[in-house]
């Protein structure tokens, strides 16, 4: 999920993307804790309705469609990260079931099939039955295919043509069949991306330097959208009962949180490096999510969590721990030989130039 590396990073990039960051785990908390109070389906509506695109367009923003598409950086950043931290999930949850002495063949094939099928959410209508479904890393790959799809239709006549065919190609065969590795979901994505790319093209922020007065049309989009919110789930193709309002407010929540993110960048000098970091580490993030939500007893935790501290408080509550771990996790990820060029190539890359 790292934006594309370039010469000098863009702060409120970063921050824009550690909040999404923070969006993913929250609203995942949210859902698995149980019925909602009215703040926790606030916060939820407000997050689902711009994470994920957010990075679709962030990703899109730094991507330079006119040269030649990156095989090898793609599919190691995507393709490789996609098939460690899928094989991490099948290992660590077949040591669970050995150690709990159940039926371990069975769920081998079950976490397997789901990792190779690559769906985000149980769909219903995938080629064949199946109980499993690998989660949040579906991202990964409907971002591989985002960036193949736009680089393609951007060397066709009418490129905006053809990204608008591939996105309904995407959403109505999604409801008829799910296909494997997320295919449908990053023909979906790559409206989103090339839009990135032509809010850089056109240098749509300058804009709104220009015209501070963009933002109150922009915000108030927003909120009609979040009014008449009925989902947003990318991982599905889902765009709720009104697909083109569900978008266009997506694009503003996205530009809301951009601007947002320069006023923290600009006087919240703790806040902004906080938030920074998890946006420059998004990558690592978001697999060791992936690792903790697929593979940790999360149901048993929150069941002995809701006596103690009310249903009310519990999301939050699982946020925290979630967080922590997550933060451990990333911690040893860095620290081991090999995986670390995996999950922060950035980083690693600016500390050979450091040490050369």
């Amino acid at each position: 999920m790292e934006v594309r590396a370039v010469a000098t990073r863009v702060r409120y990039f970063d921050i824009a993307k550690g909040i999404a960051m923070i969006g993913v785990v929250l609203t995942h908390s949210i859902l698995q804790a149980g019925p909602m109070t009215t703040v926790s389906q606030a916060l939820f509506n407000v997050f689902f309705s711009f994470h994920m695109p957010l990075f679709f367009l962030l990703s899109g923003y730094f991507m330079h469609p006119d040269r030649r598409f990156a095989w090898r950086k793609e599919s190691r950043e995507l393709l490789l990260t996609y098939a460690i931290t899928a094989g991490l999930v099948v290992l660590i949850h077949l040591g669970f079931s050995l150690a709990a002495r159940r039926d371990v063949p069975g769920l081998a094939v079950q976490w397997l099939i789901a990792a190779l099928y690559g769906s985000g959410a149980n769909m219903g209508n995938s080629l064949f039955p199946m109980t499993r479904y690998i989660g949040a890393i579906w991202f990964l790959l409907a971002l591989f295919w985002a960036h193949l799809l736009v680089h393609a239709a951007y060397r066709l006549p009418a490129t905006p043509v053809w990204i608008l065919a591939l996105f309904a190609v995407g959403y109505f065969s999604a409801r008829h069949v799910w296909l494997p590795l997320s295919v449908q979901s990053g023909l979906t994505a790559a409206l989103f991306v090339y839009l990135g790319c032509l809010a850089r093209r056109h240098d749509v922020l300058a804009a709104f330097r220009r015209w501070p007065a963009l933002w109150l049309p922009t915000l108030a989009v927003w909120g009609l959208a979040l009014w008449r919110f009925t989902g947003l789930g990318m991982a599905t193709c889902g765009f709720g009962e009104d697909p083109v309002l569900t978008i266009v407010g997506s694009i503003a929540a996205t530009l809301c949180v951009i601007g947002a993110s320069q006023a923290i960048d600009r006087w919240l000098p703790y806040a902004n490096r906080a938030l920074a970091a998890i946006g420059r580490h998004t990558l690592p993030i978001f697999c060791a999510h992936l690792l903790e939500i697929d593979d940790l007893p999360w149901g048993g935790i929150i069941d002995r969590l809701r006596p103690l501290v009310g249903y009310q408080v519990e999301p939050f509550v699982v946020f925290a721990l979630r967080s922590a771990l997550i933060a451990a996790m990333v911690l040893v990820l860095y620290r081991i030989p090999r995986l670390n060029a995996v999950f922060f190539p950035t980083l690693l890359k600016r500390r050979g130039a450091a040490e050369a």
